[in-house]
This record gives structure tokens, C-alpha cells and sequence, in this order.
């Protein structure tokens, strides 16, 4: 059995790119996010942001926060971990 990979088409804005890695990567965490290739855990890490920030963002840029069972059990693992 095969699988195929499905593309993803990212853009990264002039602005981001004038303002650095910080920037370009939460304009990408912001993305993998909307498009649901990456859990809201996964994105916040990517931007390095707690996860009350990356709610702000997701705000800002009117990025509705999916939120299912899995990302719960994430969540969970992850306050008991201590992070």
C-alpha cells in the first residue's frame, strides 16, 4: 500500500520576512494550524508561544481554535508533565 503525500502551500508575507525568525515562524504555526496540519500544542511550540499567547494570535489573525478529544488528552499529558 502506498501514501501519497499531500502538498501544503504555505506563503510567508514580506512583513514576516523583514521581521525575522520569530515572525516567520509564528506566521507558519499560524498556518499549519488553520489548514489542521498541526494541534494547537504543536503550533504554539513552533512560534514559541505559552498557549495563552498563541490563543491571542489565533485571535488576532480570526483563526477559529479547533479543539477535539485528542487535543484534551494532549493538553492533559502535557500539565502533567510540569509544561
Amino acid at each position: 500500500m502506498s501514501q501519497f503525500i499531500q502538498p501544503i502551500k504555505l506563503q510567508i508575507s514580506p512583513d514576516s520576512l523583514n521581521q525575522g525568525e520569530e515572525a516567520i515562524l509564528q506566521e507558519l504555526a499560524l498556518q499549519l494550524y488553520a489548514q489542521n496540519i498541526f494541534t494547537f500544542s504543536q503550533a504554539r511550540h513552533l512560534a514559541n508561544l505559552s498557549a495563552w499567547e498563541f490563543q491571542k494570535l489565533l485571535g488576532q489573525n480570526k483563526i477559529e481554535r479547533h479543539y477535539n478529544e485528542a487535543d484534551l488528552i494532549q493538553d492533559i499529558e502535557i500539565i502533567e508533565a510540569g509544561f
